[in-house]
C-alpha cells in the first residue's frame, strides 16, 4: 500500500514539474497572460483576448456579489439579462474610454467601477 501511494506522488509530482517546464516554454514564445492587469495593458491586447478577459471578469463578479449579496445578485442579473460578453465588452470599453486618467490601474478595478456606474449611474471609482 505504501509503494502505490509513494509511486503515486512521484507520478504527481513529475506532472507537476513536466506541466511547469511546459507553461514556461509557451510563456517565453510570446504568449500573454491576461491577469492583473492595468487597464493600459488591456488596451493593447487583441480584440479576442479582451472578449475572454471580460468574460473572467463578468464571471468573477457574478460570484463575489452571488455569495455576499442575494438581493444585489438579483438586481445585477435582471439589470444584465440577455446581455452578450459583447455587450459588456463595450460597456467596459466606453468606460475606459470616458476615463484615461484611471488607465494604470488595474483593469479588475475598472471593470468594478464601470458595473458599478452602469448599476447605479455612480462616477465609478470616485
Amino acid at each position: 500500500m505504501k509503494k502505490k501511494t509513494i509511486l503515486f506522488l512521484l507520478l504527481v509530482l513529475l506532472f507537476l514539474v513536466l506541466q511547469t517546464i511546459y507553461l514556461q516554454g509557451e510563456a517565453k514564445e510570446g504568449i500573454t497572460v491576461l491577469a492583473f492587469t492595468s487597464g493600459n495593458t488591456y488596451l493593447g491586447s487583441t480584440e479576442n483576448d479582451k472578449s475572454f478577459y471580460v468574460r473572467g471578469l463578468a464571471d468573477m463578479l457574478f460570484c463575489k456579489v452571488y455569495k455576499y449579496s442575494s438581493e444585489l445578485y438579483s438586481y445585477l442579473e435582471m439589470k444584465t439579462e440577455d446581455m452578450t460578453v459583447g455587450q459588456i465588452k463595450a460597456i467596459f470599453d466606453k468606460y475606459l474610454e470616458e476615463h484615461p486618467e484611471d488607465w494604470h490601474l488595474a483593469a479588475a478595478s475598472l471593470f468594478d467601477a464601470a458595473i458599478n456606474e452602469l448599476l447605479w449611474g455612480g462616477n465609478g471609482l470616485k
